[in-house]
């Protein structure tokens, strides 16, 4: 740590990894942890206060606002009661209904949260900053670096940089804020994966002010009164939701998809069927993010389509088999792997070497770095493929028929791989058209976590949710025996099939839906 950088507040143990929190800095000049726990008030702290979260800060109202829970919909939202000085959120101003409070605002991952007067680039020495996450799990402190008199502050992981931040999202040199003529002004320096400040990606360059909060990387960066406090969060985890309302080409006068709703999350395997023109490949590529609908795609609370440059990095395709040169050793494979997934301008060959043997170490085959492909048992082969994947930072991995001309042992052992991927802490989508093939050796039981059915509708013309949830429950909604037997059930008569696929949309509209996380 340089000598300038000193730290000012640690993470007790118990507060790190909680579901719902809130990040708080106020007068007190060091970040509390709040974690929320169903409806909470929010006011400022005096002797007969009665608020559940308190803040030390004259210019925040006695009940100034209110975290409300959904249990339909199990999501957080904020409502300001009316008060004097109001609440930003991503630097928008929340406005009173008839002189009331504001209307719910529902909160996503990293939305900034900021009590102040009118001018948020002249900002009241009082004035409160609240983060809202959901999972990100917090570094054991918080480290705050002067930077008082300096004209130029970079950040990066390279040690040349003001601020080293020890995080593989970040490049080597990130970014830079520049102090001039009184202004602060924060770039991106052609980083792989941008800067985001108060929410929002920004394009090269912009205006930085007192109290703004800066995300980059798994790095969290707030600007305070000539300091930069910081503090590096983690999470493995990812959490997908996606809600398209609409996927319409030709000028949108035809619909391809409509009112296709579901959340997925960290080892979740999720088969996905659907018959010919269904709409499977339509939604892999608005996941993706090729095709634009109308329509709200989340990744650990960020909009997928607000922030593309930064998160097209974190969902990818999978090809169908990794090519392993049996006479290569197991280091020089995933070494290979690195070298094509993460760019060398902002990854040295240390930073490579480094992500490699995390990874060798996560999967379990550390003990064979040295040992040739041709030498691996094929057991061994299928940890060095899942290691592959995992070389890279994505959190959602698509696959696309990966079973597709593939004998029954060859889509059993991708199979295998895609699970063990998804059991790694990620997201794993796939469409099979031989999905009760995927079953386990020992149990006999289904690899996939997660069944989603998207039928085509002969009313609407498009494809439509039929269905979603676990093996069991597909079984049981659609009242067969195997997977394969749902395609009999939705597709048309035409094909071979009993033509329910309205039938089966509907009964899916009409049931109670459970859209809401697995944690809390």
């Amino acid at each position: 740590m340089m000598d300038s950088e000193r730290t000012i507040a640690f993470v007790p143990e118990e507060q790190r990894g909680k579901t719902a929190t809130l990040i708080i800095l106020d007068m007190r000049n060091r970040p509390v942890v709040v974690p929320l726990q169903g409806n909470m008030t929010l006011g400022r702290d005096y002797d007969k206060s009665n608020c559940d979260i308190r803040v030390q800060s004259r210019i925040t109202g006695r009940r100034h606002g209110e975290f409300v829970y959904s249990d339909v919909y199990q999501d957080y939202y904020y409502i300001d009661n009316n008060s004097v000085n109001g609440t930003y959120i991503n630097g928008n101003k929340l406005t009173s209904q008839d002189g009331g409070t504001s209307a719910p605002y529902k909160l996503q991952e990293g939305d900034v949260l900021r009590i102040d007067h009118s001018r948020l680039d002249d900002p009241h020495p009082e004035a409160v900053l609240m983060i809202f996450t959901w999972s990100y799990t917090l570094g054991s402190r918080w480290t705050v670096r002067s930077i008082k008199g300096l004209a130029e502050i970079r950040i990066g992981r390279d040690e040349k940089n003001t601020i080293v931040l020890d995080d593989l999202l970040i490049s080597r040199t990130h970014a830079v804020i520049r102090k001039e003529n009184g202004q602060c002004w924060i770039e991106d320096i052609h980083s792989q994966n941008g800067v985001r400040v108060t929410g929002r990606e920004i394009e090269k360059s912009q205006l930085l002010y007192e109290h703004d909060v800066v995300r980059i990387g798994n790095t969290i960066l707030i600007l305070w009164a000539d300091t930069i406090i910081y503090n590096i969060f983690t999470k493995e985890e990812g959490q997908l939701s996606v809600n398209i309302r609409k996927m319409a080409v030709n000028f949108g006068r035809k619909t391809l998809i409509k009112d296709i709703e579901f959340e997925a999350e960290n080892t979740d395997f999720v088969l996905i069927l659907g018959g010919s023109g269904a709409g499977k490949t339509t939604l892999i590529n608005t996941i993706l993010g090729e095709k634009k609908a109308d329509g709200e795609i989340l990744l650990d609370g960020q909009n997928l389509y607000r922030n593309f440059k930064y998160m097209k990095t974190k969902i990818g395709l999978v090809p169908q088999f990794l090519n392993l040169r049996l006479n290569d050793k197991v280091r020089e494979t995933l070494m290979d792997v690195a070298e094509i997934k993460l760019p060398k301008q902002d990854y040295s060959h240390q930073d490579k070497l480094r992500r490699v043997q995390d990874t060798m170490e996560k999967v379990g085959v550390q003990n064979l770095s040295e040992h040739l492909i041709s030498q691996l048992s094929g057991g061994q082969k299928k940890k060095v493929s899942v290691a592959a994947q995992l070389i890279g930072f994505q959190k959602v991995f698509i696959c696309d028929e990966p079973d597709s001309g593939l004998d029954a042992a060859s889509r059993m052992q991708q199979m295998e791989i895609l699970k063990e991927i998804a059991d790694n802490g990620k997201i794993v989508m796939v469409i099979s058209h031989e999905p009760d093939d995927a079953v386990n050796s020992v149990t006999g039981e289904s690899l996939f976590t997660k069944v989603l059915v998207i039928a085509k509708s002969t009313k609407e013309q498009c494809g439509q949710m039929a269905f979603y949830g676990t093996v069991p429950e597909a079984l049981e909604f659609f009242q067969v025996k195997r997977l394969q037997d749902i395609m009999l059930e939705i597709n048309p008569t035409y094909e071979g099939g009993k033509g329910r696929a309205d039938y089966y949309i509907q009964k899916y509209t009409l049931q109670p839906k459970k859209r809401g996380r697995n944690k809390r």
